[in-house]
């Protein structure tokens, strides 16, 4: 009933032979709104916020995040009783909680999904935002409850410092180099950044052998500059993001 009061009114509206009016044009339009609202159920719809979004993410994705955390924080505390110089090593762990987070900020370009989410209200952008928080979260966590376990091993708190500097260069090194392949990889983005993660793993470990003077605490001046040049790195990705979200526009391309 409704698509037939709507044919009828343009059937007439062009018989009347003013279809290049503007003004015309213009009343046809506003014409076909208020029979569509006549109908109900057509109005505005109010915009989700963000918080009420990241909730939503959270109730979807939020058991894969912290389930692929938790498991690989469970392996890593196993191992960690076991090895000598474990300080040493952490620059080999904090890359595998960034690892894990493959899966679900992937989880779009690998079921092919990229141009859906693109044409939704967020344009894609939002959702890569708040998986960002709460994988983001996630690590911190992870990576406080390593450092409190291999602290307590130590029994010493001395190295504290040097220690956070251990964990968060690597991991920023691997979100930095995930988010810019996601921007601007076209193809085979996702078996790139797995190759960029395990290949990270494998030479922090290496260094761990072969330059033990990088863990000293004369090298702690390194260790903060290269914090502070991999933090501008992944600060920089993540104005991008927002920039793209205030504009509407999607992170990264699409497949």
């Amino acid at each position: 009933m409704r698509d037939r009061r709507i044919e009828e009114y343009l059937q007439s509206s062009l018989r009347q032979g003013e279809e290049g009016s503007p003004d015309k044009i213009e009343e046809t339009a506003a014409g076909c709104i208020e029979i569509m609202r006549g109908q109900g159920g057509y109005g505005e719809e109010e915009r989700t916020g963000f918080w009420q979004f990241l909730s939503d993410v959270l109730r979807f994705e939020g058991l894969a995040i912290f389930g692929l955390q938790a498991g690989v924080l469970f392996v890593i505390c196993l191992q960690v009783g076991y090895m000598d110089n474990v300080s040493h090593y952490i620059p080999v762990f904090t890359p595998l909680f960034a690892l894990v987070v493959m899966p679900v900020l992937f989880r779009s370009q690998f079921y092919k999904m990229g141009e859906m989410e693109a044409v939704t209200r967020t344009s894609g952008v939002e959702i890569i935002l708040a998986k960002l928080i709460l994988a983001g979260g996630a690590n911190l966590i992870c990576i406080t409850v390593l450092l409190c376990l291999i602290m307590r091993l130590q029994n010493s708190r001395e190295n504290m410092g040097q220690m956070v500097l251990y964990s968060l260069v690597p991991y920023l090194v691997c979100m930095s180099a995930m988010l810019r392949l996601i921007r601007l990889r076209r193809k085979e983005r996702i078996s790139v950044c797995a190759v960029a993660m395990a290949g990270s793993c494998v030479g922090w470990g290496l260094s761990a052998k072969a330059l033990p003077w990088l863990y000293e605490t004369s090298a702690a001046g390194l260790w903060i500059v290269l914090f502070v040049i991999f933090a501008g790195f992944f600060g920089k990705e993540l104005c991008l993001i927002w920039e793209m979200k205030r504009e509407g526009k999607p992170y990264g391309i699409i497949d």
